[in-house]
């Protein structure tokens, strides 16, 4: 059944839809559809008495309590609401007319299934010496996961959120992790074979459900695989479609070693920080020199290099050409790689500026994977970019529903509320970020910013200082503390750091924006102009932020700003 709260049925998938009821919010293919707000009233008093019929006057009750309407206005909505649903696969309407006696809400195509049940695999244990099997636990759980959340049936946790779970109490993950069944096994290996006890409990009760036992030859790792994940759905008695199936048992690769070089960049590549990332970047490359016909290490290698990039660890134009080549080549090869599509979107963003491409590449992405928190965060950070804030907070908050404990959909979150000016929820957001992980950058970039906005300078240095020494060297953070400290009436120590960045912006070829901003806290508005038109000729990811940054709020009623946000924007420019 639908998930419910307190007021009823709260949340609820048919066709394509999705209808967050206590938000009063409806999706269609993760994007908002715009409907008045009585034609949403109107659609959730449906669906609470879905395949019942609800008469007129109890829908005028319901949607306009305690008012005298015309039964026109009724009429009205219902058929806002019918253009806007349209029919399901078969062509029948999702509300029907019943005459003279009212309307039903008939979604013929399981709505009554209720939403996608949600799981987390957890990192299996190893049993025994571990020696080179180090990475066997978490490959096999994070192979499952891939394979479960392919098949659109079931929101699996991703393994950047269970990772931290290993050897944790299966109930006490589930409930931090907000699910409602959870995967934990055991492994061990004998004599050349694997011998692989998987169990299934659920949060509620924490007694195993199912559980069973797989014997299998250690060399062809993925064949267990496959038998372990069609059990596990035929224990979820979910039934699979044939294309469903197909992606079950769907392999990226065949080559073991590839796929564990895989795992590891994948991993090094989440924290974010040059020497991390240069790991990443080796093991993505050893991935694809083992498998050539392996897209997931080049689309891992177009991820690495934007973040490369967009730190200043790499010269943007060289950056953005490489993660380019790498996302083509990973679509040349599986067209179905979200992350790939993700990164493409991204190069057309900060190469050359194409906000259609981008856009159509990230709905592509969020098409091959609905259920993907990534690609649904970094759509909603696109649409943040364009000034669609309500929209990005939608898809951002749908990425956090998908994994509760990303830290990086955390920060977005924060950073959305700070572009929405909305303090307070900023502050609140970024609080939460830093309880997440209290020892990574991002969180602490964050919760900087939101003491700035609220006047707290000391705090706002405090954090930042501890920020850049998370981060390592790195000239993004060094000029997010001298902007601190500027605001903090502390100029010469801003100045200080602004000339070592500056020296390191004619040297590397990036950075121009991030300075833009510092000079901006120092006042000097003429200059700020000037490293914005040199961030123009650098190719610095930072522009995409040119319409929406409060911290260029000083400059944007000038020319020379407007003229920057047309270069950059084009036909995307917001309307002021």
């Amino acid at each position: 059944m639908p998930s419910r709260d307190s007021e009823g049925i709260s949340k609820l998938e048919f066709g394509p839809f999705r209808l967050d009821a206590r938000k009063r919010v409806l999706w269609r293919d993760g994007t908002i559809v715009p409907l008045p707000p009585k034609a949403i009233d109107l659609l959730v008093a449906l669906v609470e008495q879905r395949g019942d019929v609800v008469t007129k006057d109890e829908l005028l009750k319901r949607v306009w309590p305690d008012t005298f309407v015309e039964e026109a206005n009724l009429s009205v909505n219902v058929s806002a609401l019918r253009k806007a649903l349209g029919a399901d696969g078969a062509g029948r309407p999702y509300i029907e007319t019943l005459s003279r006696r009212g309307y039903r809400f008939a979604a013929h195509d399981g709505a009554d299934a209720g939403p996608v049940p949600a799981l987390a695999v957890l990192p299996f244990s190893l049993m025994g010496r571990v020696g080179k099997d180090e990475y066997l636990g978490g490959g096999l759980a994070d192979a499952l996961i891939t394979r479960l959340a392919s098949t659109g049936r079931i929101v699996v946790r991703p393994t950047s959120a269970v990772l931290r779970y290993a050897g944790r109490d299966p109930r006490v993950a589930g409930r931090a992790l907000g699910v409602d069944a959870v995967v934990e096994g055991k492994i061990q290996r004998q004599a050349g074979r694997l011998r692989v006890t998987v169990q299934l409990l659920t949060v509620a009760r924490g007694a195993p459900v199912w559980a069973q036992t797989f014997d299998h030859d250690a060399a062809d790792l993925f064949a267990l695989q496959d038998r372990i994940a069609e059990e596990l759905m035929n224990a979820l008695k979910v039934r699979l479609a044939p294309p469903e199936r197909e992606q079950l048992t769907r392999r990226h690769t065949e080559d073991v070693q590839a796929y564990e070089a895989y795992l590891k960049g994948r991993y090094f590549w989440s924290r974010f920080t040059g020497p991390w990332l240069e790991r990443a970047v080796g093991y993505f490359r050893e991935a694809a020199e083992r498998d050539p016909g392996f897209a997931l290490p080049l689309a891992g290698l177009a991820d690495a290099y934007l973040v490369l990039g967009f730190s200043g660890l790499v010269r943007p134009k060289e950056a953005w050409a490489l993660a380019g080549q790498e996302a083509r080549r990973a679509l040349d090869k599986d067209d179905r790689v979200a992350d790939a599509h993700v990164s493409l979107a991204y190069v057309h963003l900060f190469q050359d500026w194409e906000w259609g491409r981008a856009g159509r590449e990230l709905e592509r992405a969020v098409a091959a994977s609905p259920h993907s928190a990534s690609a649904r965060q970094w759509r909603g950070l696109y649409l943040d970019m364009l000034g669609r804030l309500d929209e990005a907070r939608a898809e951002i908050a749908r990425a956090q529903e998908l994994d509760p404990l990303s830290l990086v959909t955390a920060a977005l979150l924060a950073f959305q509320a700070y572009l929405a000016r909305d303090h307070a929820r900023e502050m609140q957001e970024c609080r939460r970020a830093v309880e997440l992980d209290p020892n990574h950058f991002l969180p602490r970039w964050s919760l900087g910013l939101a003491y700035q906005h609220q006047g707290r300078h000391r705090e706002a240095v405090t954090e930042h200082r501890q920020a850049l020494k998370l981060s390592g060297p790195s000239t993004l953070m060094t000029a997010v503390l001298a902007r601190s400290l500027a605001l903090g009436d502390r100029k010469a120590e801003a100045r200080k750091l602004l000339t070592g960045l500056e020296r390191k912006a004619r040297e590397t070829g990036a950075g121009s924006y991030a300075n833009a901003t510092v000079h901006l806290a120092l006042g000097d508005a003429d200059k700020a102009l000037a490293c914005l038109e040199a961030a123009t000729e650098e190719r610095d990811p930072w522009l995409v932020w040119l319409q929406v940054d409060p911290m260029l709020d000083p400059i944007r009623r000038q020319r020379r700003f407007a003229s920057l946000v047309r270069r950059v924007f084009g036909a995307a420019t917001l309307l002021r």
